[in-house]
């Protein structure tokens, strides 16, 4: 009885912290967002939440950017094609980074710099063919278009020199991959609102194609925006949020370092079962 009492007391305190940490967290994503909604093409939300989904996982990031895109609209108005928007995105993202932070394997290192390539190489082309649209905006529209280029390029060199780098620079490696991701997913963040708004009002293809263009004005300060906010943010987020894991996620975390670092070296360095199932076990 006393052991099922403890047991009934931890899983209580589990889903209290689960829930106060992602209150917490809906909160500072309301807040960054309503600080910067008047300043076009800046946004922090991607940062905050997808260092947070990386640290916390999947389930803490889902619950919160649930909460987030649902509370944000009596802020700033309920629109339903923007609602379904923030869902699927935000979510999507949650599950993506959260499995990066569990996982973090060697895989996503070296297919991001790929990634930033592919990205780089689409805006280059962006930037020399134009787009169909007004002359008075396709200058402006040239010089955001090279300055993502410019960007894209720096993360890229960055990527392959810390590639070689090794375990030395395991945070600005995994500070690159997780930028060149969020660049990636604005880019999917304005295509998704292509396809979702022009549905859910009925518009013509002609309407859909000058939407489609239109968003291009948005999409790449963003990108940019979100490529170097992770970029700077990483580091003191990760610290930050690392500081607010219960003892058991510390120490999760710290054994699947281990093992990744074991990995790599072939297996040299072996990983001490734990020990919690049998001191819960032996309490009971």
């Amino acid at each position: 009885m006393k052991g099922r009492k403890q047991r009934a007391g931890g899983l209580g305190e589990s889903a209290a912290r689960m829930v106060a940490v992602c209150a917490v967290m809906t909160a500072l994503l309301l807040a960054v967002q309503c600080a910067l909604s008047l300043v076009a093409g800046v946004e922090l939300v991607t940062a905050f939440l997808l260092v947070f989904c990386y640290v916390f996982g999947a389930k803490y990031g889902m619950i919160t950017a649930t909460a987030f895109s649902l509370l944000r609209n009596f802020i700033f108005g309920f629109a339903p094609d923007v609602i379904v928007l923030y869902l699927i995105y935000f979510n999507a993202c949650a599950l993506l980074f959260g499995a990066m932070g569990k996982r973090r394997g060697y895989v996503a290192e070296y297919v991001c710099p790929a990634l930033v390539l592919l990205l780089a190489a689409g805006t280059l082309a962006l930037a020399i063919l134009g787009l169909p649209v007004s002359p008075l905006m396709a200058a402006r529209l040239e010089v955001m278009l090279w300055a993502l280029y410019a960007v894209l390029v720096a993360l890229f060199v960055g990527s392959v020199v810390l590639l070689f780098l090794g375990d030395r620079a395991r945070i600005g490696r995994e500070a690159a991959v997780l930028s060149a991701l969020a660049a990636f997913s604005t880019v999917c963040f304005t295509l998704l609102s292509d396809v979702i708004t022009p549905l859910f009002y009925g518009w013509s293809m002609d309407v859909a194609i000058g939407y489609f263009y239109t968003g291009f004005f948005a999409m790449v300060p963003q990108t940019l925006c979100a490529a170097v906010s992770v970029a700077l943010l990483f580091y003191p987020l990760e610290r930050a949020f690392s500081m607010a894991l219960s003892p058991a996620q510390k120490k999760r975390r710290e054994a699947l370092f281990r093992a990744r670092t074991a990995r790599k070296r072939g297996g040299a360095e072996q990983i001490p079962p734990s020990n919690d199932g049998r001191t819960q076990k032996d309490m009971v």
